[in-house]
């Protein structure tokens, strides 16, 4: 679905200050379910493109600047306005709040003045001015946080960019990973899903970096003015104190938290090679032993992760409690230290200044914590970003980030290897894999290693004739593949010279590689419709279909070329995947050096003799082909010239009849190496055996090729089979957050009750402190403060540790129930639909939402609501008529809240639903990265990445300025209680005490901190509930065979069984899906034990289909399979395997 353009471009000044262009969308919210095309776009100047054009100059000028640039430098100086502006606001807000104690210091002294010494008058002005100071400050304050996500969101814009592209530029084996991991898992998908994240995060955090360094010393010498400078600095010495320890406590955390991260990446890791390989983890059933290596990682993982949370709770609950230390320093240094008597007006005075400083000592432990794993994170990008590229950049790149050659290496010096009659020549070249990037220092500040890495190729001599066939055979391992890595220049050359004078290149690699898109956008690498029609209603289109035999593949698919195929071709056999991967490379014929590594391995030898004939020798006879071919050697003799290999090394080469002799140790007969091909019992249509440039224009017509009509062209949607994230309720279900707590190990109810006991404790012990503070007459009384207070302190310590301990316990059971729903669900219906980008989000974004954001955010949130309600006790109990103007309130927050519940569930599950395209995008262009680089196609794959990440980030940027837009009209709110507090207290004055009236005012302050944060607190709590509700729907998946009973077979029979291996088929038949046909249909047939069978067929005929049935990764749709009497299905998958 099309996005609607920017809305906030357009909108007047106050509606983008005040969020007012966001209430369309939550009135809509509020009455049905969000759609994908009901969020904006982004603004033209917020794309990934204009903002990654904007951020490399700047990095470049640090890179030329320093040695080991920094990330976050470059980034500070390319958004320094929009920091400024935010710094600006912040100091603002910081200044304004400072007239709060002054002016309830003066409405404390208006109440203990007589009636007759001060108008009603003056006392309602003060109210008026404190009102309207709390509303002021509060607006200006949430007002930044549009500027703030709008750069937050731009930053992370930037860094995911940055590692698309500089992942697009990384040798293959480099961005596979050390030791040939398969490509796209681990860091990779850590820095975009996790490090990326965390650098939104940490600038977030920014505005409260700023407020408390700038508002802490201010109240402090307030409350200096007011009790004494003694008294004062004594507060302030006690609250940096115990700020130090926080930092500290921080620091060590932050130390951790790379340590963290890096076996995070190796879970991660593991874990998408145990997604991508899963058919060959199930079929040797490999499945405990896997997890259990995961589970021993995940371990380690969770031991650092209490260190690191425990850390970051200490800090938090010590800057928590901070100002309440600070004030008992302040009281008592007064009192005993002084003598002098507290007063209420004094008291209320300093409470006031303490609770206003409450707030940003609080979320100064979070923006602590956050910038800290922010700049971790960065770092390890820098590293990323420092890693050596698969060419040398051109003059004004910035480390390799535009650069499309393909191949590096040094030219031949005159006309030894450039010759007319040669497309490549090598002389003495010994090549090598170049250096992955996990080799390099984990900190961009250290040096970089250099060590040598073993050739591959070694003193290759070799000339490729132009406008010939050259074919490359060899034994396993001999380097056949490695020559055309070579020339692609993904390997790097150690010595010697190189030339390649073809500047148009097409590759069809060994392993297919396929998008996940259509057939037809496959072949074409067109991504837009208009051009997909245009390009698949082309001659050479059809033209390339025949020549490789997907005629009656196509016909047999719901959608013809335009079925959409999985990121790894999960709906096409291996022989039509490698067809697809071959015809990409036919149809490119704008190329004149085509590489097809082995395209005929996976074809039975007709449909290879009519692909090579029709396609190779046919539609490429005037093109320069270098194929390898490790089967079909009778193709052998069509070749013009043949490269013999063997360790890697050149060993022979020549033409056929040259090499005939030598030719036959490539198998054990001569009928491989034959002259004669073999017949094709079943003829199909034949292209002319000239090439299409050859043929004259008017034999080109469609009457020529009467089967191209009946080639299926689709233009019907694309039937896209991909497993869609489950969001029809907009709100998380109870059940999920029961699930949520179960997981720890209690029961979900025991664990709420006892948490909310000990919060109910604790703020009751603190609420009786700050009332007993009034009242301090005497020593004695002095130090029955003392000790609640101290008590209180203890038990906050106490409930967020609890906390955090409930939620590590219910971190480690989802990962575990949810690793063994994966690996034990269906591989049709689950794996052959969902990308492996999808499944990996759940084991790194969501799991980290789970692991570290909400203990955070749980915590926090609990505090919030704590104080909000004993803002509400405290004023209800001391000024009981302001309760009834909180109806009113009451019933515009319940309004307000009823929109943003309704419309924030669902933006968040909308941004996480496109989260996930981004992240498979990334997967699927990391595995077939010399495929794209071959093509000259890193420009497409960017702009389908950066369209991905565009729509993705506008997503995310509306979900979180709906969080802003809850949290200024909740402010809003909260000014209106202060001014009706205010008002009231004057209203009263003769009735209450001043005490009384203290208590209230110095509460109902602190609630604009409190109520918006206790709501959007809520909100984001549902939110990363919401990645446990992805969790949880992964972990109700039906095992494999579970949605078939079975009759479970006697153990003392297993235990002998089998004796013979005798198997037999009895009717079988099997489909993958339901509503697909039949791939294996009433097959019978029996194998003695002992027997040695080979199964052949045409390709699609249901060769693999009977291994899925042997080893059943796939149920059978009727019949049954007997191995020595026994029914497969009655015996467990793991005996079976």
């Amino acid at each position: 679905m099309c996005q609607p353009p920017a809305v906030v471009d357009r909108a007047p000044w106050l509606s983008r200050v005040l969020l007012l262009w966001l209430d369309p969308l939550f009135r809509l919210g509020a009455t049905r379910r969000l759609m994908d095309n009901d969020v904006w776009q982004l603004e033209a100047n917020d794309t990934a493109e204009k903002l990654s054009r904007r951020f490399l100059s700047q990095w470049i000028d640090e890179q030329a600047r320093r040695r080991r640039p920094s990330l976050l430098r470059a980034i500070c100086r390319t958004f320094a306005c929009e920091i400024g502006c935010v710094a600006a606001m912040s100091v603002g807000y910081s200044l304004l709040v400072q007239f709060q104690p002054h002016l309830i210091q003066s409405l404390l002294l208006f109440m203990t003045t007589a009636v007759e010494e001060s108008s009603a008058a003056h006392g309602y002005w003060l109210a008026v001015l404190l009102a309207g100071v709390s509303l002021l400050s509060v607006t200006i304050l949430d007002s930044s946080f549009f500027v703030t996500a709008k750069l937050a969101t731009n930053v992370k814009s930037v860094v995911m960019d940055l590692v698309l592209s500089k992942s697009l530029r990384l040798p293959c084996d480099a961005a596979a990973g050390p030791g040939g991991a398969p490509p796209g898992g681990g860091d990779v998908i850590t820095m975009l899903a996790v490090d990326s994240t965390r650098i939104f995060v940490g600038f977030v955090a920014l505005p409260w970096l700023v407020v408390p360094v700038v508002a802490l010393p201010l109240l402090y010498t307030f409350i200096g003015l007011a009790m004494g400078w003694q008294a004062g600095v004594a507060g302030f010495v006690t609250l940096l104190a115990v700020m130090t320890v926080g930092y500290f406590c921080a620091h060590a955390a932050g130390h951790l938290r790379h340590d963290l991260m890096a076996v995070q990446a190796a879970r991660v890791k593991l874990t998408n090679e145990i997604i991508s390989g899963i058919r060959v983890v199930k079929m040797h059933g490999w499945e405990t032993c896997l997890q259990a290596r995961v589970s021993h990682i995940r371990d380690a993982e969770l031991q650092l992760q209490y260190k690191y949370q425990f850390g970051s709770e200490l800090n938090a609950i010590g800057l928590l409690v901070a100002p309440t230390l600070s004030l008992i320093a302040c009281v008592v240094v007064h009192v005993v230290g002084l003598g002098h008597d507290l007063t209420p007006t004094v008291a209320f005075t300093a409470m006031a200044s303490v609770n206003i400083a409450r707030l940003p000592c609080n979320l100064f432990a979070f923006a602590v914590m956050r910038v800290t794993e922010a700049w971790t994170s960065a770092d390890r990008i820098a590293t990323f970003l420092a890693a050596p590229t698969e060419a040398a950049s051109t003059d004004g790149e910035a480390a390799g980030f535009r650069t499309e050659s393909p191949r590096t290496g040094a030219a031949c010096d005159g006309n030894a290897c450039d010759t007319p009659r040669t497309v490549v020549a090598i002389q003495d070249g010994s090549f090598a894999l170049r250096r992955p990037y996990q080799d390099l220092p984990s900190s961009p500040t250290s040096p970089l290693p250099t060590f040598p890495s073993p050739t591959s190729l070694c003193d290759v001599n070799l000339a490729i004739p132009r406008h010939q066939l050259t074919i490359l055979v060899g034994p396993v391992g001999s380097g056949k593949s490695s020559v055309l890595k070579a020339i692609l220049g993904e390997f790097h050359l150690v010595r010697g010279h190189m030339h390649v004078s073809s500047t148009r290149l097409a590759y069809a690699s060994q392993d297919a590689w396929l998008q996940h898109a259509t057939i037809c956008s496959n072949i074409t690498f067109q991504p837009d419709d208009d051009d997909l029609d245009q390009a698949a209603s082309s001659m050479h289109y059809h033209n390339v279909l025949l020549a490789c035999q997907l005629g009656p593949d196509l016909a047999a698919l719901p959608q013809g070329d335009r079925t959409v195929v999985g990121g790894r071709g999960v709906n096409l056999s291996g022989g039509q995947k490698a067809r697809v991967n071959l015809a990409r490379a036919l149809y490119h014929r704008e190329a004149d050096l085509i590489l097809l590594d082995d395209p005929l391995s996976a074809l039975d030898v007709h449909v290879a003799q009519e692909v090579f004939d029709q396609g190779i020798r046919g539609l490429l006879a005037n093109k320069s082909v270098v194929m390898v071919l490790s089967s079909h050697y009778h193709l052998l003799q069509s070749a013009d010239h043949i490269v013999v290999m063997d360790q890697g090394r050149v060993v022979r080469q020549g033409s056929f009849a040259a090499l005939q002799n030598s030719l036959a140790e490539l198998s054990s007969g001569r009928d491989c190496v034959s002259s004669t091909p073999p017949t094709d019992p079943a003829p199909m249509p034949r292209l002319p055996s000239k090439s299409v440039d050859q043929v004259p224009g008017n034999s080109m017509e469609k009457r020529k090729f009467p089967s191209v009509q009946a080639l299926p062209c689709n233009k019907r949607h694309p039937s896209d089979t991909t497993r869609l994230l489950h969001r029809e309720s907009p709100q998380v279900a109870w059940d999920t957050y029961l699930a949520y707590f179960n997981a720890s190990g209690w029961h979900g109810s025991i664990v709420v009750a006892f948490v909310g006991g000990m919060y109910v404790m604790s703020q009751g012990l603190v609420v009786a402190a700050d009332a007993i503070l009034g009242d301090v007459t005497s020593p004695s009384t002095l130090w029955l403060y003392v000790a609640v207070a101290i008590a209180g302190v203890a038990l906050l310590f106490s409930r967020g540790l609890v906390a955090l301990l409930v939620n590590l316990a219910s971190a480690k059971t989802l990962h575990s129930q949810l690793l063994a729903a994966v690996v034990a669900a269906p591989i049709p219906s689950f794996f052959d639909v969902t990308p492996v980008g999808t499944i990996l989000h759940r084991f790194s974004s969501d799991l980290n939402d789970v692991d570290s954001r909400m203990p955070t955010s749980a915590v926090y949130w609990l505090q919030c609501q704590f104080q909000v309600a004993a803002v509400v006790v405290v004023c209800g109990a001391t000024l009981p008529w302001t309760l009834l103007f909180c109806v009113p309130l009451a019933m515009a927050l319940g309004r307000i809240y009823t929109c943003f519940s309704h419309t924030s569930p669902a933006l968040s599950r909308l941004a996480a639903a496109h989260r996930g395209p981004f992240l498979a995008l990334v997967t699927e262009a990391i595995q077939g990265l010399a495929t794209i680089r071959a093509f000259g196609q890193m420009q497409l794959v960017e702009l389908r990445g950066r369209q991905a990440l565009d729509k993705a980030q506008s997503y995310l940027l509306v979900q979180f300025l709906a969080s802003r837009w809850l949290q200024m009209r909740m402010d809003w709110l909260s000014g209106g209680m202060v001014t009706i507090v205010a008002f009231t207290c004057v209203w009263s004055r003769g009735l209450i005490s001043a005490s009384a009236a203290g208590l209230a005012l110095t509460y109902v302050t602190q609630l604009s901190g409190f109520l918006s944060r206790a709501v959007m607190g809520q909100a984001e709590v549902a939110e990363h509930m919401t990645s446990v509700e992805r969790m949880v729907e992964y972990i109700s998946l039906d095992g494999e065979g579970q949605h078939r009973i079975h009759r479970n077979t006697a153990q003392d029979i297993l235990d002998a069984w089998p004796q013979h291996g005798a198997i037999t088929f009895a009717n079988y038949s099997m489909r993958y899906r339901d509503g697909l046909p039949l791939s294996l249909n009433g097959v019978s047939f029996s194998v003695r034990g002992g027997e040695k069978v080979g199964i052949c067929g045409r390709t699609g005929g249901g060769k693999s289909s009977l291994v899925a049935a042997l080893f059943r990764t796939v149920d059978a749709a009727t019949g049954s399979i007997l191995m020595d009497g026994v029914d497969i299905a009655a015996v467990p998958l793991a005996t079976l395997r």
